[in-house]
């Protein structure tokens, strides 16, 4: 089916807060069959906004929409004898286990790999971390602000040095890049499954994730020996960088080939005089020169506001964009025309982060809401052959709730 190339494909997520729920709300994007096992209180991000650690948007509990769009929701007792023995009716008949529950917990349950190959041995068993399967903080939990943020060594490496205080992450931003990478290696794990016959372990942690984040200051210290400077000027092309305007905005030029873009440039500031100055009519002149330049085109850049020299570089293929706000963004024409942001299906206004990878030319649809704490338990039930009368008897132990 286009756009939803994982149709037909059944996955158990037995996963709590962002990171891991975000794996398989984008797997759930791409067409498979989620079906998110609750505790009989629910998921405890449904209660981040209230507890005041994110700002509240009233009726839309956005972080439990954006990680749980588009999958089925069932309420189950792992605790009791009843609720774990359901637990393992859906993963015989499902393709993908994720789960990012800490490893004591997995062995009290007994959910680890070897415990979900012996009911479904051709599965994909996906596990979400804090700081990895292996070493002396294996069984430590972990949240994106400390393992992909703190210990990851971004948040480092994004204070200004000698700041006061350290740069703080916006919501969610180790969990949802984490997660979608965690996605793709379930997709490249039942290539092997499907194919073969036999069940595949993925795991990545949050820590993991960060240091893929910060690849190059990471591998540029290990051969140095001590971490690049956080902010330097450099000597290089005025092509390259940013540029305060009028109205207090600013703007980011990436201009990477100096020779092609050079006369776009003089022009887009009313500068064509510079073209072709001897002072600067090669790269290596202008790179020499590049203080005095750069002095030159911020007076000029200041001189009028944000609209006018976006007009003008545009008009020149200049390759450059403002630092644009979440409102702006939200208006942005590539955003719209992409389907970036797509409309929440039954909260008017609403719209949530469409996940990044689109297939056939289709954008990500959001399909359905995040579900209620158990909405979907009876309908799941039934489809794993359970009568009427032995659900309702499954409420009345606990076992079940929704």
């Amino acid at each position: 089916m286009p756009g939803i190339p994982l149709d037909g494909i059944k996955v158990v997520e037995v996963a709590e807060q962002g990171f891991v729920p975000a794996c398989a709300a984008t797997l759930a994007d791409w067409g498979a069959d989620v079906i998110k096992v609750e505790r009989p209180e629910g998921d405890a991000l449904r209660q981040i906004a209230r507890q005041g650690l994110i700002d509240s948007a009233g009726e839309f509990n956005y972080p439990v929409e954006i990680t749980n769009r588009n999958k089925r929701g069932i309420a189950i007792d792992l605790k009791t004898a009843e609720g774990r023995a359901l637990l393992d009716r859906l993963i015989a008949r499902s393709d993908v286990f994720i789960t990012n529950q800490l490893p004591k917990v997995l062995r009290k349950l007994h959910l680890e790999p070897e415990d979900v190959f012996r009911v479904n041995p051709r599965i994909v068993y996906a596990r979400g971390h804090g700081q990895g399967q292996r070493g002396p903080d294996a069984e430590a939990g972990g949240f994106d602000g400390v393992s992909y943020w703190a210990r990851a060594g971004l948040a480092h490496m994004l204070t200004p040095e000698g700041s006061d205080s350290v740069t703080m992450q916006r919501p969610a931003l180790g969990d949802h890049p984490s997660g979608a990478l965690l996605a793709g290696g379930i997709a490249a794990a039942l290539v092997k499954a499907l194919r073969g016959g036999e069940g595949v372990k993925v795991d990545l942690s949050l820590l993991a994730s960060g240091v893929w984040a910060l690849g190059p200051d990471l591998a540029y210290t290990s051969f140095v020996g001590h971490h690049p400077p956080k902010s330097k000027e450099r000597a290089s092309s005025p092509l390259v960088g940013t540029y305060p305007t009028s109205d207090g905005r600013f703007l980011m030029l990436v201009m990477l080939n100096d020779e092609q873009y050079w006369p776009g440039m003089c022009r887009a500031l009313d500068r064509a005089v510079l073209i072709d100055d001897p002072r600067y009519d090669t790269p290596a002149k202008r790179i020499e020169n590049g203080a005095e330049l750069r002095a030159h085109f911020q007076q000029v850049f200041g001189s009028k506001q944000l609209a006018h020299w976006e007009q003008r570089l545009a008009a020149e293929g200049c390759v450059f964009s403002k630092f644009a706000t979440p409102e702006e963004v939200l208006q942005d024409p590539q955003v719209l025309a992409n389907g970036y942001m797509p409309e929440h299906p039954t909260i008017a206004g609403a719209r949530l982060p469409a996940t990044p990878v689109q297939f056939d030319d289709e954008p990500v649809a959001v399909r359905r809401p995040a579900p209620a704490i158990g909405e979907h338990t009876e309908e799941v039930l039934l489809e794993v052959g359970l009568s009427g009368a032995e659900i309702a008897k499954l409420r009345e132990l606990g076992a079940v709730a929704g």
